[in-house]
């Protein structure tokens, strides 16, 4: 072998063998670069998560306190429309109490039951009338047979 010989094929390989360093290198940074990029995209990823998570429980939060606000709303208009509807019987019973007792409603009573004796009265005598004028009838019947 001839000295240029070996020193080409020597040189070669040295080119070689720093091309492949160089390669590998490039290699390696590319990877770690492609890891960087993996890890703040997870991180990225992580904080959207969370961020996103608050957001729909404070949008349930949200809907469970307007749910809350709308039954406690619902629970006083029911005792409101209760109170008045107690009052309002109240009232009509006081009326009643105030017109049973008053001395007018008593007169108008009593002579209610004035008039509904009396109308007993007329049609008792009218049924009496009634059998002796049926009871005469019998007896001319019997009489002409």
């Amino acid at each position: 072998m001839h000295v240029t010989e070996f020193l080409t094929r020597t040189n070669r390989r040295n080119v070689n063998s720093q091309i492949n360093y160089k390669v590998q290198q490039k290699l390696e940074e590319c990877l770690q670069d492609l890891e960087n990029r993996r890890r703040q995209l997870a991180e990225q990823l992580q904080r959207e998560e969370r961020r996103l998570s608050e957001e729909i429980k404070e949008l349930l939060k949200g809907r469970e306190d307007a749910a809350q606000n709308e039954r406690i709303e619902w629970i006083q208009m029911a005792l409101i429309k209760r109170e008045q509807e107690e009052e309002e019987l109240i009232k009509k019973k006081q009326q009643q109490r105030e017109i049973e007792n008053s001395e007018e409603h008593r007169h108008m009573e009593t002579k209610q039951i004035l008039l509904d004796t009396k109308q007993a009265q007329l049609y008792q005598i009218e049924e009496r009338r009634e059998r002796r004028l049926r009871a005469a009838y019998m007896d001319k019947q019997w009489q002409f047979n």
